[in-house]
């Protein structure tokens, strides 16, 4: 029988419980947006837009794990309907940065309100300092990550 203080044999393994957490909780978001013609991620990216202004689509699409086609893709679409406006960068004008527009603040805001219920459906049932150790546990295995490579 396997010592269950030792990480090794945990089971479920953390990172699939994460990623089927993840799994879980994006479904949910994603069917809570539809009627704004919206999914989770283009949720996400206007919401990055918004607290990143002039943040360009290569890095979206860094911060995403996807291309910069794919990410060109999705960016578009939010142009397109009015959510958020690309302008030539002045250092590079190859480079495109976004910006939210004012009717993509006003969808956003409604959203968050959705992304609100989702988190307290998910993590409602642990305490507020519960919720903040998670945060901050999870922002700096993140940011790790982010840095080793």
């Amino acid at each position: 029988m396997s010592d269950p203080h030792d990480l090794a044999t945990l089971r479920p393994r953390l990172i699939y419980l994460l990623n089927s957490l993840n799994l879980l909780a994006r479904k949910s978001l994603d069917e809570r947006l539809k009627p704004f013609n919206l999914g989770g991620l283009q949720y996400t990216i206007l919401a990055l837009v918004r607290d990143r202004e002039g943040i360009s689509s290569a890095e979206l699409s860094r911060r995403f794990f996807v291309t910069p086609q794919t990410m060109n893709e999705s960016v578009t679409a939010l142009e397109r309907r009015g959510l958020i406006a690309r302008s030539e960068s002045e250092a590079n004008k190859r480079i495109l940065n976004s910006r939210i527009t004012d009717d993509g603040r006003a969808l956003l805001d409604e959203c968050d309100q959705i992304a609100d219920a989702v988190e307290r459906d998910v993590f409602g049932d642990l305490s507020d300092s519960d919720q903040k150790m998670l945060h901050r546990m999870l922002r700096d295995q993140q940011l790790k990550m982010r840095t080793a490579g």
